[in-house]
């Protein structure tokens, strides 16, 4: 029974609530309720002039170019922000002429510290502006990413309240979401005023904040030594961008969209009726009413039609492969050929933009387009690749390192035969096969040497007989029994992914060569497939991240090299493990001979690293 006493009103805990809304992330419901974080309220004040700005840059300061961008289009500064952790300034941009010069004396030096928030597209407008900077940077959102891999530090409201407890608006709170998003200089002046405060604040406490837990966790020297110099690398490589031959590009797309309709009708004849070949449920309705196909494998909406099924039910019938033809160009045509020439810029260059934490193992990513997925063995893929062209009097020149995380597999495991392999230069995918199939080299086929090229790889995946069995089109038993003959053969390759499950469980996290760290608590789930998915990810991410280490650090040293050597060949693309240059035909030879120096030496390992390179007119030439 209830008292009166009970229903009486009593005050709000307002720092109970707040702290409870951070907690669950209710930031909408904080902000109607107004117990949002303190000092949010207080407002960046306006900077007069140029020189206003310049009284701000000195010693260490939170700066802020904000850039906007939609490539191929110039990128337009639209206002600068300046903090401390105590307060904030703004200026709105219109024209940037005037602002350049107070920029420039800050940047251009080397006293003083910039602290800053996704940098890479600041130092890209800095430099067509023709700023050089010289002054010590520090970028909270590399420093966040490397501290936590599996935690998205793009924006920079949510590494605020993972490392400082502070709940800071973010760009979508502050200025809505697509095409209801307005610009900085729409808002009204106190809505802007207040959220520029509060993110240049929080910036600007992060910054030291950061800084900090990079050196207590040993990862300092990869911050200064690799993905900081890396970002002028990359930002350089951006602003090179490649050319491409629009006219090749056109051509290869009027081909693929009369491939299409040749495969939409041989689709149809087959089936015996006219449908919606992009449409799974139509597909489906097909495949298992009309052709009496067996189902496989069932989603939450009814038989699945995803690659796996159609590559199985390609041995029953002719449709499937078909199906699986007509998506292979289908995708290749709407995400790369159809979408390249709206990419190229006024100079006839794209300038594809590269990531670098994104990926949590440690590898680089790019967008607008996105290189990493062109096919490198389709006939369109190399078509696409084809299209990327050298200018008149230059080469294109690839540099590839070869099977990178086998030899880093080599190295970390210590396996006396895998070393020895390596080390002699013999095929490592043939030499694997003889000892799995107990046979000399010379008695391998080539279709023995295949199947041991999968499990060679398969093994850096974790893959288990089932996908083996899959992949070589064996029965699971056989698979199995390959695994295990390879493990027997190699033991101590066995006890090295143990051992990489095991420290990873026990600390938390999978490490990379140059001490990279990609937590991995789904190690301790309850889930048994989500466990599993994180053993493969603590088996992959020392080969893979370790690989990424490497070519990160061939590609400063790269850099650095063209610049000593006086060489005026220059980086392009990094995609997987592959670095594709521009270099004057009369340096050919030279650039060649220094690019497979530096990234044979990035590393010291028990076995080479090797480099294969080739030159040609286009990137498909080269590769």
């Amino acid at each position: 029974e209830l008292g009166e006493i009970d229903l009486t009103p009593r005050p709000m805990d307002t720092e109970a609530l707040r702290a409870l809304f951070e907690e669950l992330e209710f930031t909408r419901l904080a902000r109607e309720l107004g117990v949002e974080a303190e000092g949010e309220a207080q407002a960046a004040e306006r900077l007069a002039d140029p020189e206003a700005l310049a009284a701000w840059l000195a010693g260490e300061v939170a700066l802020t170019l904000w850039i906007e961008e939609e490539p191929p289009e110039p990128a337009r500064l639209v206002a600068i922000e300046v903090a401390t952790a105590d307060r904030a300034a703004y200026a709105l941009v219109e024209e940037p002429g005037p602002w350049i010069e107070p920029l420039r004396r800050f940047l251009s030096r080397r006293r003083g510290r910039w602290v800053g928030h996704r940098l890479k597209p600041q130092l890209r407008w800095l430099a067509t502006a023709g700023v050089a900077v010289a002054v010590d940077r520090f970028d909270t959102q590399l420093a966040a990413y490397l501290l936590d891999a599996g935690r998205d530090p793009s924006e920079l409201a949510a590494v605020a309240r993972h490392w400082l407890g502070r709940r800071v608006p973010s760009l979508e709170e502050g200025l809505g979401k697509g095409k209801g998003r307005k610009g900085l200089a729409e808002l009204e002046p106190a809505a802007r005023a207040t959220l520029l405060a509060a993110r240049g604040r929080a910036l600007a406490t992060l910054g030291p904040r950061l800084a900090t837990e990079l050196a207590a966790s040993g990862l300092t020297p990869l911050y200064e030594e690799v993905e900081a110099p890396l970002q002028d690398v990359l930002c350089a490589m951006e602003l090179a961008g490649i050319l491409v031959d629009r006219g090749q590009i056109e051509g290869l797309a009027q081909e693929m969209e009369a491939e299409l309709a040749r495969l939409e009708e041989e689709i149809h004849d087959l089936a015996g009726e006219a449908f919606n070949v992009a449409s799974p449920k139509q597909l489906a309705r097909v495949l298992y009413e009309g052709l009496g196909l067996p189902v496989i494998k069932r989603t939450k909406t009814g038989p699945s039609t995803d690659v796996s099924v159609l590559e199985e039910l390609a041995r029953r019938h002719p449709l499937p492969e078909r199906v699986l033809r007509y998506r292979s160009v289908a995708k290749l045509l709407n995400t790369y050929v159809r979408v390249l020439p709206t990419l190229i810029a006024a100079d006839g260059r794209i300038h594809t933009r590269f990531h670098q934490t994104v990926a949590a193992t440690g590898r680089l990513s790019s967008s607008h387009p996105n290189l990493q997925n062109i096919p490198v063995r389709t006939e369109q893929g190399r078509r696409i690749r084809a299209a990327f062209v050298a200018p008149e009097g230059w080469r294109l020149l690839s540099a590839d390192y070869s099977q990178i995380e086998l030899r880093l597999l080599a190295h970390f495991s210590g396996d006396p035969d895998l070393v020895h392999a390596f080390n002699r230069g013999e095929d490592i995918h043939r030499a694997t096969a003889a000892r799995i199939f107990g046979l000399e080299p010379e008695q391998v086929t080539e279709a023995m040497r295949r199947d041991a090229k999968t499990i060679n790889f398969g093994i850096l995946y974790g893959m288990g007989p089932y996908r083996l069995a899959r992949q070589i089109d064996v029965p699971q038993r056989e698979a199995k029994r390959f695994i295990e003959a390879y493990f027997a053969r190699y033991p101590t390759v066995r006890a090295f992914l143990d051992r990489c499950v095991a420290e990873a469980r026990e600390t938390g996290y999978a490490t990379t060569l140059l001490g990279r760290r990609r937590p991995l608590p789904e190690l301790h789930a309850s889930s048994r497939v989500a466990r599993a998915n994180a053993e493969r990810m603590a088996i992959n991410t020392p080969l893979q991240g370790s690989a990424a280490d490497i070519i990160k650090v061939a590609m400063v040293r790269l850099a650095e090299r063209l610049r000593a050597e006086g060489l005026a060949g220059r980086l392009l693309l990094q995609v997987h493990d592959e670095l594709l240059l521009e270099v004057p035909e009369a340096e050919v030879e030279a650039t060649r001979a220094l690019v497979v120096e530096v990234m044979q030496q990035a590393a010291r390992l028990s076995v080479p690293l090797v480099v294969e390179t080739g030159v040609g007119r286009s990137w498909e030439e080269a590769h």
